[in-house]
């Protein structure tokens, strides 16, 4: 037996609150479920790092004569489908009558950098970091890392597992175990309201939302997450657009490759902001420097709003429709777009924009730290339009129509 030893101390709490034993009885209901809380983990860890080096390309359309996506495009279209996955994992607890057992705005499941990647060995270090050709090919990479062919490897570590695929393929067995143990009675379909179902759109990459209430499109679920993520075969360059419904000429490039691409230089970075690695609101002192200490925190109270409002929508039933109103849940998923899109990633991009020259040798500009921020317990939107207007004072172009201030005066307070 191969013994592992964590050598370092950015170990994430929730390998302790859900603990997770890969050579355990594959009909086990709660290691199941813990697999499951942790890949949803594993899936929101990825958003974060990759949007941080994302929001470092200061040239997102880095020129209008060149043929391909660029390496801001394809890093967009892969923060898309991980949010995906992300969904995905979620309808497949919900289906199984874990609903309640995950909740997004939560300090336990808000992840921190740096940190280790769950069950991943050999260990892997997971950075908010600038987009740079290291940083994609020693960290992204590695994390979107093909299936191996495990014949050819060492043996590893009790509790570990090499690559997403196989803690997947380890999902898949389990489900599968159940559903025959259970003779299909695993699926809670009374539920299905709960599911994220509504139509999915990427226009550089695929896949949509499973409605999961059987073995089958339990099975569904984790094939697109798997296949989008590091691809059917390292071998093969490509995947179908549509897992489900594959069609000859409509591919797209799994993640693994999409990241190979950019590491390889195929796909240009261009002009890349010198943000700082794995920062926290602490580095934005309030008095030394007030400006990016009041956007930093703008940003994380938005981002945690944005996940408690995940948490709300989750919990509202899309069958709720009153006579003569709108549904009720879907006005929820539209003003959700508007917060991430309209607020959160326009307060990003403000902050990296910035030239408030944080660093005390090499200038940097300062970068959000996507950490957990407490909000209160009611008047959530109220606080977050104080919070912008304070930043206001620095950033002036947070305020006017359309803008930051406009559009959080404009969402629901939930």
């Amino acid at each position: 037996m191969v013994t592992a030893t964590l050598t370092k101390e950015f170990v994430p709490a929730v390998l302790d609150i859900w603990p997770v034993d890969p050579k355990s009885d594959k009909e086990d209901m709660e290691q199941l479920e813990n697999h499951l809380l942790q890949a949803a983990y594993l899936e929101m860890s990825t958003v974060p790092m990759y949007l941080y080096a994302l929001l470092s390309i200061e040239t997102r359309g880095y020129s209008q004569w060149d043929p391909g996506m660029g390496a801001s495009r394809l890093i967009r279209s892969i923060v898309v489908e991980e949010m995906l996955h992300l969904s995905l994992v979620r309808n497949i607890l919900v289906a199984i009558g874990a609903r309640k057992k995950i909740k997004f705005y939560d300090k336990k499941f808000v992840p921190a950098y740096p940190s280790l990647m769950l069950h991943r060995w050999p260990e892997l270090t997971l950075h908010l970091g600038p987009c740079s050709k290291k940083l994609v090919k020693d960290v992204f990479m590695e994390f979107e890392l093909p299936r191996q062919d495990v014949t050819t490897l060492e043996a590893i570590p009790d509790g570990w597992y090499r690559t997403i695929g196989e803690f997947y393929q380890s999902v898949g067995e389990r489900i599968k175990a159940l559903d025959k143990k259970t003779k299909g009675e695993l699926w809670q379909t009374k539920e299905s309201e709960f599911q994220y179902v509504e139509v999915y759109w990427n226009k550089d990459g695929g896949g949509e939302p499973v409605l999961v209430h059987d073995l089958k499109s339990a099975q569904d679920a984790v094939k697109i997450i798997v296949e989008q993520g590091e691809g059917i075969d390292p071998k093969s360059p490509s995947v179908p657009i549509d897992p489900l419904n594959p069609k000859p000429g409509l591919d797209e490039l799994p993640h693994y490759t999409k990241f190979k691409r950019i590491a390889d230089g195929v796909e240009p970075l261009g002009n890349v902001y010198n943000l700082p690695t794995d920062p926290k609101s602490t580095d934005y002192d309030k008095k030394r420097e007030p400006a990016a200490h009041a956007i930093n925190t703008l940003f994380n109270a938005a981002y945690c709003y944005t996940l408690h409002m995940l948490d709300v929508i989750y919990e509202t039933s899309w069958k709720d429709l009153a006579p003569g109103k709108e549904n009720h849940r879907y006005h929820l998923e539209r003003t959700f777009i508007s917060l991430m899109q309209g607020v959160l990633v326009t307060v990003a991009e403000t902050m990296v924009a910035s030239e408030l020259n944080i660093g005390p040798l090499i200038p940097q500009n300062p970068g959000p730290t996507f950490e957990f921020y407490q909000l209160p317990a009611t008047g959530k939107k109220a606080h977050l339009i104080d919070l912008c207007e304070q930043a206001m004072h620095h950033f002036p172009q947070l305020g006017g129509d359309n803008s930051v201030l406009w559009l959080l005066n404009k969402m629901p307070d939930v």
